[in-house]
């Protein structure tokens, strides 16, 4: 009897293709040693069809391919993978870099009893950043698929990488957020929630079911910040009003760990509230940005 699919037995990582779906190529990366989300997704493969004469569906409709991918980790100071992934390049006529990722399940049992997963055609469809308050900071990727290939062969195994060093990345500690000129953007910041839609299109050919194309669209950049209201809020509050343009710098740690830059920013509304809750005066105050730049913390 074949063996369960058993939790904490899994391993992955990365490469970044040299076309799209191409697969694996010389240099594999690590991604964290903290990885909390690998999901595979297939949309649905067939609908049924019926028509006057009777109300059951007698025929299924086979559907095209389509693969997705949801990968949740803790980053650590020397990530690559959101770079890698977000940033469009020149070299990539300005599009978003092609991923292939290799999942094993089962690593810890008999061979037979393993499935490996190669993800192939892997491109962003969004990023969302994440972190509060004693909590780590979350990287929650969501991406398009080409295919997802089921083997039995361990041969991709060799590519193994070297885990990441690096220290994890926690919202409390040797990090900053802070605004284009690095003076605070309140005296207390509670938490940050960016999300990166990449406007990424899917695109199938008439005479096959595998996804043919997926092309990086329109970039919007959305967030908020649960920040108090110092000074009562007025300052805030006009803020909003002028729409006054800032930036916000999230470093992610300290010396080597992910700097998030952006740009253009604009708080986007905003409720000014005095209650009798018994605590200070704060919002989670919504913002837009018209750029993202990634770097590393000097």
């Amino acid at each position: 009897m074949s063996a369960l699919g058993y939790p904490f037995q899994g391993k992955i990582w990365y490469y970044v293709e040299n076309s799209y779906g191409s697969g694996p190529t010389s240099t594999a990366y690590p991604i964290s040693i903290k990885v909390l989300d690998a999901r595979i997704g297939l949309g649905d493969k067939h609908k049924p069809l019926r028509g006057i004469d009777e109300p059951e569906a007698d025929v299924l409709l086979e559907q095209c391919n389509d693969f997705t991918f949801h990968l949740e980790y803790i980053p650590q100071c020397g990530d690559t993978l959101l770079a890698n992934a977000e940033q469009r390049s020149e070299d990539k006529q300005c599009d978003l870099s092609s991923l292939c990722f290799f999942l094993e399940v089962n690593s810890c049992v008999n061979s037979t009893d393993k499935t490996y997963y190669i993800i192939k055609g892997a491109k962003l469809k969004s990023v969302g950043i994440s972190a509060s308050h004693n909590t780590e900071y979350v990287f929650s990727m969501d991406f398009s698929v080409k295919e997802s290939e089921i083997t039995d062969s361990s041969s991709v195994t060799a590519d193994e990488p070297t885990d990441l060093s690096g220290v994890l990345c926690a919202f409390n500690i040797a990090g900053s957020i802070t605004d284009g000129d690095d003076n605070s953007l309140a005296y207390i910041v509670d938490s940050i929630d960016v999300t990166i839609d990449e406007g990424l299109k899917d695109y199938w050919d008439h005479d096959s079911i595998d996804k043919q194309y997926a092309i990086a669209g329109e970039k919007d950049i959305t967030g908020s910040v649960d920040i108090t209201l110092d000074e009562g809020g007025g300052n805030h509050l006009q803020d909003v009003i002028d729409q006054t343009e800032f930036s916000i710098k999230i470093a992610l740690g300290g010396s080597g760990c992910p700097l998030i830059t952006l740009s253009g920013c604009k708080w986007k509304s905003s409720e000014i509230d005095k209650n009798n809750a018994g605590d200070i005066m704060k919002e989670s105050a919504p913002f837009t940005a018209t750029g993202c730049t990634l770097g590393v913390v000097s």
